[in-house]
């Protein structure tokens, strides 16, 4: 089995936590290893280092190879994009990769995974990794799928029949982040999952599903590694999702039941990790007095939280965040117009804190 994990990604959600310099898979949360060391020991567990890709870019390959350094994990191998071109190419070119330079062949099954997430436990979470490529090797597009316990609209979704595969369903549709009304529908009827954007195919398949549905990726990287390399500028600029997985009537799901899944793509996210039995979450040099469903994350310095409800406060060397809680996902917005600005603070600055304390 290869494995691919996707590490070039610069989200702007935990804005001043994570910045484009350093975003949210290097960052070490509450003192936890970071969440690409979270990915990297995960997959471990289910093959060999000399087996797992990690595809990055330029600006965050020395942030990678600190990570494999602190994990002894030598043999692990490390690719760059020339230029971002999102996940369909990525995926093209670790083919081209695992079949060029490590001998791969058409029948080997392949995980590509983002590498910003939480999971556990991970023993149940490589099993269903494991249902996934037994499907897989029948042909399949296998995606993981995440058992909703909300009516979320910040993920899309994944429609199952009632036809089973394996452990898992056929998929009928994928569907893109719906309003709230939508959402408690599909958490009421019962066969819609998170789309967890983890996907489990053998590589034949995949090349098959390529040359079918995106010919234009296919051709450019059917030359070998190399050649993909060479003419990765010329990639269509697309996600794997929409290259393949909306179009392809070879895709299924395994439902990911009884495992804890979360993307940390917000605050909220970060606030449900480190709640605390006072209904707080709490971290770094703070003192919190009468305060409720508050989270102050401290950095270098002192935080004082009285008689505060519903806030959150992220402080930083050279950034304060306050705001509401549930306000989180407009912190994107926040972050765009101060890239309007030029502002020093999101083009330039990688004096980030970290919620352990440690600065780059």
């Amino acid at each position: 089995m290869k494995v691919v994990i996707l590490a070039g990604g610069g989200g702007t959600r935990l804005f001043p936590l994570s910045r484009s310099c350093y975003p949210k898979q290097f960052l070490e949360i509450a003192g936890q290893p970071s969440l690409l060391a979270q990915t990297l020991s995960r997959y471990r567990r289910a093959a060999r280092d000399s087996d797992i890709i990690i595809i990055t870019n330029d600006n965050y390959i020395d942030h990678v190879k600190d990570e494999l350094r602190r994990l002894a994990a030598t043999d692990i191998h490390i690719l760059t994009e020339p230029v971002g071109r999102n996940t369909a190419p990525a995926i093209a070119l670790a083919l081209s990769y695992a079949m060029r330079e490590l001998g791969a062949g058409p029948d080997e099954p392949m995980v590509v995974t983002p590498s910003d997430h939480r999971i556990e436990p991970e023993d149940a979470y490589i099993a269903r990794i494991r249902d996934a490529a037994e499907i897989a090797a029948g042909g399949s597009i296998v995606t993981l799928g995440v058992v909703p316990e909300r009516a979320e609209t910040g993920y899309g979704y994944i429609e199952a029949t009632g036809v089973r595969v394996g452990n898992g369903y056929r998929v009928h549709a994928f569907t893109e982040k719906p309003d709230a009304a939508t959402a408690a529908r599909y958490l009421a009827a019962g066969n819609y999952y998170w789309n967890s954007g983890v996907f489990i195919f053998t590589i034949g398949t995949m090349i098959q599903e390529m040359q079918h549905l995106a010919p234009a990726i296919a051709a450019l990287a059917s030359g070998g590694y190399e050649a993909a390399l060479a003419q990765f500028h010329d990639m269509p600029n697309i996600s794997i999702d929409y290259a393949i997985a909306e179009k392809s009537d070879r895709m299924a799901v395994v439902p990911m039941d009884g495992i804890f899944w979360s993307d940390i793509g917000s605050f909220d996210a970060i606030f449900d990790l480190l709640q605390d039995h006072h209904g707080n979450a709490i971290y770094g040099d703070v003192k919190s007095k009468e305060c409720h469903n508050t989270m102050l994350l401290g950095g270098k310095r002192l935080i004082v939280g009285l008689g505060l409800e519903d806030i959150m406060v992220i402080d930083t060397p050279d950034v304060l965040l306050v705001a509401r809680r549930g306000e989180s996902q407009k912190v994107k917005d926040i972050v765009s117009e101060l890239k309007s600005e030029h502002r020093r603070e999101v083009e330039e600055s990688c004096t980030i804190h970290h919620p352990q304390g440690r600065e780059e």
